[in-house]
């Protein structure tokens, strides 16, 4: 069996990112912390800890961290289940580990933890930011119990059910349109036209383009990870984007944005993938997550499974 103290302090480790953190997490002093470890990975006989910077988990250290969190959550299940009073050094809520696309944090999500403040829930959440073309990563790695992806097929262990559509549209600032297009959009126009990418990772612009367009290009990019940024930057004048429907539709009507080629949006379906272990301690957030992307997400363009 393992010491659920020692597993308590690799998971501080990993939220926190340094000893330090970790101990002021726990109220405990920097070198129990390390000790916690040692004795750890002492007892399993493999390093739990990248201890050069940055510092997180190994691999099992991940796997140690995520077995935490659900004996955690099946923990305080029992104990609410059961009307129990867990004594005032127990206090603190689980938390669960989830990765969202930020074009969804900026565009709807927040309307799940609006929800899920406003009710009496066990759980608290630690929300990472991923792509949704790469965020089932997250999930066959271990690192999170829950996120959303555009794979329909969850990965082993974990449950999919489909959210919606979310809508993406080719824009930029009207006067943008009329300095790097004004003979329309081209092929060549496009590569000299800047664009915006959320990251390396990030290739909307290249989805675009090749749905629409009918080849890859090579084009000058600005990388800026925010969605809101991204925003600002085409109402500027900076650069065209992928922009959600939900950030740009109100804009477009005002005209202060245009799609680049009229009605030529990029449809992504988005899906909720959460481990099978803690689906039914979950299952309000699930709701909450459903809710919300029924109200915002386009419901119109795949039939729900």
């Amino acid at each position: 069996m393992f010491d659920y103290a020692h597993l308590e302090a690799l998971l501080a480790v990993e939220r926190e990112g340094s000893f330090e953190g970790a101990a002021r997490f726990l109220g405990v002093t920097s070198s129990a912390v390390s000790q916690r470890i040692k004795l750890l990975e002492e007892r399993i006989g493999a390093v739990v800890i990248n201890r050069q910077p940055p510092i997180k988990p190994t691999h099992i250290g991940i796997e140690l961290c995520r077995h935490a969190e659900l004996v955690s959550i099946l923990e305080d299940k029992i104990i609410n289940e059961n009307n129990c009073t867990p004594s005032q050094k127990d206090h603190r809520k689980p938390v669960i580990k989830i990765v969202v696309n930020d074009d969804s944090i900026s565009s709807w999500f927040m309307d799940v933890f609006k929800a899920h403040a406003w009710e009496d829930s066990a759980y608290m959440y630690e929300v990472s930011i991923a792509d949704q073309d790469y965020s089932i990563d997250e999930l066959k790695f271990g690192s999170v119990l829950a996120a959303i992806s555009i794979n329909k097929v969850p990965v082993q262990g974990f449950t999919s059910r489909y959210l919606g559509t979310h809508v993406y549209r080719a824009s930029a600032s009207p006067e943008y349109v009329k300095r790097y297009f004004p003979d329309g959009v081209t092929l060549e126009a496009l590569k000299k036209a800047p664009a915006l990418r959320y990251s390396a990772q990030d290739d909307l612009q290249q989805q675009w383009i090749h749905e629409y367009m009918g080849e890859n290009i090579m084009h000058d990019t600005y990388i800026l990870p925010s969605s809101p940024a991204f925003v600002r930057a085409c109402l500027d004048g900076v650069a065209w984007g992928m922009n959600p429907s939900q950030m740009v539709d109100g804009l477009i009507a005002e005209g202060r944005l245009v799609e680049l080629i009229p009605e030529t949006p990029l449809n992504k379906p988005l899906y909720w993938h959460c481990s099978r272990m803690v689906a039914d301690p979950l299952n309000r957030f699930t709701q909450h997550v459903i809710e919300a992307a029924e109200k915002h997400l386009d419901q119109t363009l795949q039939v729900k499974e």
